[in-house]
């Protein structure tokens, strides 16, 4: 890692405190340019921006303001459309994190909306829930029913919805009724969308420890959770990750609960060692460090996956149907 990263890494929190503008000059001099363009593209040049003062990111700020809002008013709007049309709808990532983790919405950049859903218990569905769905789907909020590719990453693993719509409560969205998850599957749903970008994607990182951070934890319902959905390597890379660029508050033992054999510890931890030594946020990290948290047939299934899935085009069948 070089300079930049760790100024990154120092600088993308919503606390920053003395210790990080201390450990932001001990990095000096980098470049400024270089932090930026890295900070725009892992999502974090909000914060970072403000943060650091820095003069070439208080664009990014200011659009950002600008473009949560709008993205705010237009998801209430199509929740409202998809509540007519008879089904509950759950929150995901940003949008959960807006509400639930993130003092500001503006914080971070995102290039989408991400919604659950399922029909209302004993209520019928309109005749025009299809192309409802649709026309949001084409104005980017993807909202998948029943499952989520994102949650699920496009199938590969086996995660138990039905227990994250039992244990999930409901929240005020901009004036409509809206579902998010309890504190402990937000978290594992983070951990799996680190997983999906290589875990080293700056923006989940940060989701990962300001939710840490901010969200009161029954880790062993994480623990449980985890390995009912057959996940708990990914969620041990996401944390173990973030401890060692953002650092995060993991209690003692909290890791070790997630009961992921020791072998594959050692690889995991040997992976981002080297990564952390060698790697740069410049550059796109490499496959194997996912492939080392999976579990043998989830790798599998993820190679499939990755061989033959194509993203959902606004023009095919919708996801879900």
């Amino acid at each position: 890692m070089n300079a930049e990263d760790h100024v990154l890494f120092a600088a993308a929190r919503q606390d920053f405190g003395e210790e990080h503008r201390l450990a932001v000059e001990a990095w000096a001099p980098f470049d400024s340019e270089k932090l930026a363009a890295i900070a725009e593209s892992h999502g974090v040049a909000p914060i970072v921006g403000a943060n650091l003062k820095a003069e070439n990111l208080q664009r990014a700020f200011f659009e950002n303001v600008l473009i949560k809002a709008q993205e705010a008013e237009r998801v209430a709007r199509g929740i409202a459309r998809l509540r007519e049309a008879g089904y509950q709808v759950m929150l995901l990532k940003g949008l959960a994190l807006d509400l639930l983790v993130y003092r500001e919405p503006w914080v971070t950049t995102s290039r989408d909306a991400d919604l659950l859903l399922r029909p209302e218990p004993g209520r019928r569905l309109s005749d025009d829930e299809r192309a409802v769905r649709r026309s949001l789907y084409r104005s980017g909020i993807e909202c998948d029913l029943l499952t989520h590719h994102d949650v699920d990453m496009n199938g590969a693993l086996r995660v138990r919805y039905d227990r994250i719509w039992d244990d999930a409560r409901t929240v005020d969205f901009h004036g409509q009724e809206a579902f998010v998850m309890s504190p402990e599957d937000l978290l594992i749903s983070l951990c799996i969308n680190s997983c999906r970008k290589r875990f080293f994607r700056l923006k989940h990182l940060f989701d990962i420890a300001e939710t840490l951070d901010r969200l009161d934890l029954d880790w062993g319902r994480l623990a449980a959770n985890a390995r009912e959905d057959r996940c708990e390597g990914i969620v041990y890379t996401a944390l173990h990750v973030t401890s060692e660029t953002l650092g995060c508050d993991v209690p003692a033992g909290a890791l070790e609960a997630l009961g992921v054999p020791r072998s594959r510890v050692l690889l995991i931890r040997r992976l981002v060692a080297r990564y952390l030594r060698r790697g740069s946020l410049d550059f796109p990290p490499p496959a194997w460090l996912p492939y080392a948290s999976y579990r043998p047939e989830q790798a599998l299934r993820s190679l499939r996956v990755a061989l033959t899935w194509t993203p959902p085009a606004h023009h095919q069948p919708i996801p879900g149907r």
